[in-house]
């Protein structure tokens, strides 16, 4: 098991911020009703457009796009505490990058508490697990319910970006995606757009195939 985050640090990880204890997380947790709405301004000290990434595994993707996008700040939310605590120790150790941010929870809980609407330049999914028992399909992360969520977070213009090397999924979440009727899409784009994720950086070297779009939140 990683080493638990520094209680006192304010920084990356924002469970002791939101939960009131950095070893509160994961499945099924709401945030403090004291802890909201979060001041984004006060977490990164500036403000900046602000993106998202839903589910960021070993937080290449989410550090790069750190990097690349250095004039916004980037929210990472995590379900699984093992790579949301190793992530947050790499930060620490490297002190950066300072515009990104973790959260240890549950993104279908934590998306319609901590950003408004409008208030999302961006939204990353990057392979999600694709849950491929029947049995387990309704553990797949992007629904319906889940689509409306991100797309109300979404500023006009907007793009929910996706990233999947299993076709099946990637399939399921574009007819989800266009049945939302405040975006646009889809659109491809290039590996070369985006920072890769750890899993892509697998499947290029594999030779798997990867399927990349986006959707864009329609004008109001």
């Amino acid at each position: 098991m990683p080493p638990v985050p520094a209680v006192d640090a304010p920084w990356p990880i924002l469970n002791a911020q939101l939960f009131g204890d950095v070893m509160a997380g994961g499945y099924h947790l709401a945030p403090r009703p004291e802890a909201l709405p979060l001041d984004w301004t006060a977490v990164f000290g500036r403000e900046a457009p602000r993106t998202l990434e839903v589910g960021f595994n070993r937080g290449r993707f989410l550090r790069g796009l750190a990097d690349r996008w250095a004039d916004h700040d980037h929210v990472g939310i995590e379900v699984r505490r093992r790579y949301a605590w190793t992530v947050a120790q790499e930060m620490l150790a490297a002190e950066g990058p300072r515009n990104a941010a973790l959260i240890w929870g549950d993104a279908r809980l934590l998306v319609p508490a901590l950003f408004g609407p409008g208030t999302l330049a961006g939204v990353f999914i990057n392979f999600p697990d694709p849950w491929w028992k029947r049995k387990h399909a309704k553990r797949r992360l992007v629904d319906e319910s889940f689509a409306a969520q991100l797309s109300v977070a979404l500023r006009p213009g907007g793009r929910i970006w996706v990233k999947s090397d299993a076709a099946l999924i990637a399939d399921d979440i574009e007819g989800v995606l266009r049945g939302e009727p405040r975006l646009e899409g889809p659109t491809a784009f290039g590996q070369d757009d985006l920072p890769l994720s750890y899993r892509e950086r697998k499947c290029l070297a594999a030779g798997l195939p990867i399927t990349r779009y986006f959707f864009t939140r329609r004008p109001e």
